[in-house]
């Protein structure tokens, strides 16, 4: 008896992966990469707006980064800051809107702060910009990210992990509904933005914009290779802590999907969860307690779990260019790394949240990440008051 309930239990997440898995082949092979769109919108025709609540000397290193010639550029703050190069704008606190938190202050910008570029670029606290091609004519622009380093090795490795699976995206634009956004790097057209709007209660307000937004089947997307640079968790509370919200948003949010795309995303976040439950199923495999239905089926599905999973790791480290050193690390650790990972999607399964809590971040001249040094370098921020390797002793800021 005990042996049949492991087996139903066993082959129903073995099939989930397997299904999750396959869907995601299609989209990078079969699917392909979306044709190239030429970009007729220069940076005169962008504005950018950096979110935070009062992180001053982290927006600062955002702002230092912005290439020059953009159309304009605002900081909306929950408190008094300054920044150079930058219009601060602070939300007044007898704002009231359906949106809450993060999602609250882009709206309050989006009725008091217009701009008159043809496109908005949402950009988060922490997000360093080496470059920026000219955007194509399409309702909204999907940048990639690079998350670097901050703390944790093991969150580290855990965002080159989600890197090579987030490859993806770039399948996005042939979809009628992508199936999640990344607002730290997030263009939308003004006209757009103002149909849509960003007053809807959520804690995942970027993906529940795009999902909103693609509810107009003539809306079109692009999504750039453009790596944008921001911070990784960095400990493996406030990673958790992340993915807990993105899963548990997702999942509030899937209403406004079609059937199919709903069964989707939620097919696919529950396979992201249930790898916390992995080990389990190599129990057969290490003690003769249990037995599963048809185990040469099932050792081969366990066997192509496993490759998929080291291909993402390696895909991962292809996408950041990084040192051998750091894919040895990865792949030693990868197991752990993608439990860890799992874990917050896990948690939302079994008790979502409806809330925002904040990941700490740090400027980003404390970053010892050569590709952030390089980024500001070339912006000609200072960096000479924190020598390479070395943290600094003030506290870390907060970021929404």
């Amino acid at each position: 008896m005990l042996d049949t309930v492991y087996s139903v239990i066993a082959w129903t997440v073995l099939v989930i992966f397997f299904a999750a898995t396959a869907i995601w082949i299609i989209e990078v092979l079969v699917v392909g990469q979306a044709r190239k769109r030429p970009g007729e919108y220069d940076h005169s025709e962008i504005h950018a707006r950096v979110l935070t609540i009062d992180a001053q000397d982290v927006v600062q290193g955002t702002v230092d980064s912005l290439p020059d010639g953009l159309g304009g550029v605002q900081v909306i703050a929950e408190r008094e800051i300054d920044v150079d190069g930058a219009t601060v704008h602070v939300v007044p606190e007898e704002f009231t809107c359906e949106a809450r938190r993060k999602a609250r202050a882009v709206e309050w910008a989006r009725r008091n702060a217009p701009v008159d570029e043809e496109f908005v670029l949402y950009l988060d606290e922490d997000t360093i910009v080496p470059s920026l091609p000219p955007f194509p004519d399409v309702d909204v622009v999907q940048l990639m990210e690079r998350p670097v380093r901050t703390g944790s090795w093991l969150c580290y490795f855990a965002e080159i992990f989600r890197m090579g699976f987030q490859i993806e995206q770039r399948t996005f634009p042939r979809f009628c509904y992508p199936l999640y956004a990344w607002g730290g790097g997030f263009a939308v057209k003004a006209n757009v933005e103002n149909e849509v709007t960003w007053d809807v209660p959520t804690v995942t307000e970027d993906t529940n914009f795009i999902w909103r937004a693609f509810a107009d089947p003539d809306r079109e997307m692009a999504v750039l290779p453009v790596k944008l640079l921001n911070q990784a968790p960095p400990s493996i509370r406030a990673m958790i802590t992340q993915r807990r919200r993105w899963i548990s948003g997702a999942a509030l949010d899937s209403h406004l999907l079609p059937r199919r795309y709903r069964a989707l995303s939620l097919l696919r976040n529950a396979a992201w969860g249930l790898v916390v439950l992995s080990p389990l199923l190599l129990v057969p495999a290490v003690t003769p307690v249990s037995v599963v239905f048809l185990p040469g089926i099932y050792q081969l599905g366990i066997l192509v779990q496993v490759v998929c999973l080291f291909a993402w790791g390696f895909l991962g480290y292809w996408y950041y260019a990084e040192r051998f050193r750091v894919l040895l690390g990865l792949f030693l650790t990868l197991p752990v790394v993608a439990i860890l990972h799992a874990a917050g999607a896990f948690w939302a399964i079994v008790r979502p949240t409806s809330t925002f809590e904040v990941t700490p971040k740090v400027p980003p001249t404390s970053v010892t990440d050569e590709v952030v040094r390089d980024a500001i370098l070339d912006r000609g921020v200072d960096t000479d008051e924190q020598p390479r390797g070395e943290e600094r002793e003030e506290p870390m800021t907060k970021s929404q």
